[in-house]
């Protein structure tokens, strides 16, 4: 039935896979890549630019949500054995981009950014405020310093571990910042 809508829809042109896309809601796996992306660089500013294109382009986001959690599992699936081709059925160029993508990103934040957006499927079936969900998920995927869940602790300490192997020095907690600002006020 899907493809007797996607006939009615284009009739008389040419099917593509950009014409089913769009009589379908969903969105290209491409989008996917390039939003994961921006996450793992925690850049919250071009992952909301994102989701902006793809209500643009009058996508669903309820299929959207459900169609991340399940390029997220397939990430996941990617990351477990190296014999997973016959189970996720995508093509030679897709996996070789879900390969090279479970290499940049720990099991144990896919599993977060999974429960995240597996949470956020249930509630914006009912909700008239998707986009404002969607958003707060992809801030919380950008920064795990806002959940205090057992797999953000896990990403915010990664995190700080990272910042030190780098030789960068922590950020400053409030307590520093207003004991030099209570030194510097004249008495």
């Amino acid at each position: 039935s899907l493809l007797d809508q996607c006939i009615a829809f284009y009739l008389g042109e040419e099917l593509t896979y950009e014409h089913v896309l769009e009589v379908l809601g969903a969105v290209d796996t491409e989008v996917f890549s390039s939003l994961l992306r921006r996450i793992l660089g925690q850049d919250i500013v071009g992952a909301i630019e994102q989701l902006e294109e793809i209500i643009i382009q009058g996508r669903e986001l309820g299929q959207f949500v459900t169609d991340f959690t399940w390029y997220l599992r397939n990430l996941l699936l990617v990351q477990s054995s190296d014999d997973m081709e016959e189970v996720l059925d995508m093509s030679a160029e897709n996996l070789a981009l879900l390969k090279e993508e479970a290499k940049m990103v720990e099991a144990e934040t896919l599993f977060r950014y999974i429960r995240i957006f597996s949470e956020l499927s249930n509630q914006v079936k009912y909700s008239s405020q998707k986009r404002i969900l969607i958003e707060i998920a992809l801030i919380k995927l950008c920064r795990p310093q806002m959940e205090s869940g057992p797999d953000a602790l896990l990403s915010r300490i990664r995190a700080l571990e990272a910042e030190v192997e780098k030789g960068l020095s922590a950020p400053q907690t409030e307590r520093v910042v207003y004991r030099e600002a209570v030194e510097e006020k004249p008495a």
